[in-house]
């Protein structure tokens, strides 16, 4: 998925970016809606986005407010196969008073939405669509449109030879400015290792998303620019908490048998980093949570003193029930299988037992898969967090799937109220205050193990300029602006 919001944007535009330091900036908007700017209404329910003028679509047609309109309309429209519409589904009505206004009508108040609108920042990015060439169709699941896509971008979809390559041409009319290169050819090589052999002899001027176990070795290169980058990302090991896993002190000992700093260095090759909070350090009340701390020896205290003790097999058992597990993980994680296999070694030195299982990724995570069914005890695997700090919708008590996004069975009645009042103000400043508490709380009830941050590997040719990424789900935040 991450290659894909990479390419989006560079043919499409959003409403709003983030800059490489993680600031909100305006793109197709001109500047961030917020309460001190008169974009949000006092009471919440309507937010204005001005647009900029003399934007065209590739084909020379002008963009307008009915693009944005139609745009929602076909991210809610339930004939198309549309993924994560959260904050989308909680506008009643959009109005275009003319062609640079949008007049967003809120069902009700919902604080995260100018981070969610048509922004490139969390997992769901949806650039603005043409009307003119898409709002006649019944849906656009399959629409030729798909294959060769028009918008506002730096960059214009020039051809698609699937499975080797594709073809960007620089967008003259570019709102932002003409872009300095030329061209963009983004070249499918499936080897890392061939990928690498490509960099050594100066055949590629950007990887794309190369994974950290290769960072030592694209390091020792001579001639390549390789960096890390900020990432609102992290590794996380989730846990269904409706079984064994219900009791809180399985799951701080658990936290407390693991070695995060071995994992970020022996695994991740330093490119991780300790994580403190399950929101990225850019969001209004991020808290530094002191780290779960790796204490195997006080984590078999914890648990002989909350009745698990050892049993057949060096397996701890309490009232008929086994500490015996199943971790699941995508085949096409690049680090999946090697974090597994720690955490089973950990698990069993404090009298866990860990069975690794392996799915296709369209498996796991679809929503018949043992995620979204609940049919799991653990899973490891990376996302991109989100923007604002609510987590309602992921943790909540009333948001089991398929009504939100928890597949966690994760309940607490204190956090759920910590949210729920972070919803209740657009104030940046009184939402801070309250996000603390909940995430106090969230960490202190160990709800998920955060195993590490993400950063990302930036491999490039050093006469690649300009070149910056933000911490977000698209991070080609300033593609028009690279130059060679």
């Amino acid at each position: 998925m991450d290659l894909v919001y990479d390419l989006d944007s560079l043919v499409f535009s959003f409403l709003i970016i983030a800059n490489e330091h993680g600031k909100l900036i305006g793109d197709l908007a001109t500047e961030v809606p917020t309460l001190r700017n008169g974009g949000i209404s006092r009471d919440g329910r309507t937010y204005v986005y001005h647009l900029r003028h003399g934007v065209r679509w590739h084909d020379g047609v002008r963009f307008s407010s009915a693009d944005v309109k139609f745009s929602w309309l076909a991210v809610v429209n339930p004939n198309n196969n549309t993924l994560h519409r959260e904050g989308y589904d909680r506008i009643a009505s959009i109005d275009t008073p003319d062609d640079y206004t949008v007049v967003l009508h809120l069902k009700e108040r919902y604080p995260p939405l100018v981070t969610r609108f048509f922004t490139p920042l969390q997992e769901g990015v949806k650039g603005i669509l043409p009307a003119h060439l898409l709002s006649r169709l019944h849906d656009i699941n399959q629409a030729p449109f798909n294959a060769h896509p028009i918008g506002t971008g730096p960059f214009k979809f020039v051809s698609w030879d699937r499975g080797r390559r594709m073809v960007f041409v620089r967008n003259d009319a570019y709102f932002k400015g003409r872009p300095k290169l030329k061209e963009i050819i983004f070249n499918v090589i499936p080897d890392d290792n061939e990928i690498v052999n490509e960099v050594k002899v100066h055949d590629i001027d950007l990887v794309t998303s190369p994974p950290a176990t290769l960072y030592d070795q694209y390091k020792a290169l001579p001639g390549v620019a390789v960096s890390l980058a900020p990432w609102n990302a992290q590794n996380v090991l989730i846990m269904n908490e409706r079984g064994q896993l219900h009791d809180l002190a399985v799951r701080k000992a658990i936290s407390m048998a693991i070695d995060y700093a071995s994992i970020i260095s022996k695994i991740e090759h330093g490119v991780g980093t300790i994580t403190h909070d399950i929101v990225p350090d850019v969001a209004i009340g991020y808290t530094n949570n002191p780290p779960y701390r790796y204490d195997p020896a006080t984590a078999r205290v914890l648990l002989d003193r909350a009745g698990w003790k050892l049993g057949p097999g060096g397996v701890r058992q309490k009232d008929q029930q086994r500490l015996d597990f199943v971790i699941h993980i995508s085949a096409g994680g690049a680090n999946g299988r090697l974090i597994a296999t720690y955490l089973q070694q950990s698990f069993r030195a404090i009298g866990i037992s860990l069975e690794i299982k392996t799915y296709p990724y369209s498996v796991i995570f679809s929503h018949e898969g043992p995620l979204y069914t609940f049919k799991y005890d653990f899973a490891d695997y990376s996302l991109t967090l989100p923007y604002d700090p609510d987590n309602l919708f992921y943790f909540g008590c009333a948001y089991w799937f398929p009504k939100g996004e928890n597949i966690y069975g994760y309940c607490n009645p204190a956090f759920d109220r910590f949210e729920v009042a972070g919803l209740r103000t657009d104030d940046p400043v009184e939402r801070a205050k309250v996000y603390h508490q909940a995430e106090r709380v969230f960490h202190d009830t160990v709800g998920i193990i955060p195993l590490y941050n993400v950063r990302r590997v930036i491999v490039r040719s050093p006469d690649l300029k300009n070149f910056s990424t933000a911490p977000a789900s698209a991070p080609w935040w300033n593609a028009w602006q690279w130059d060679i």
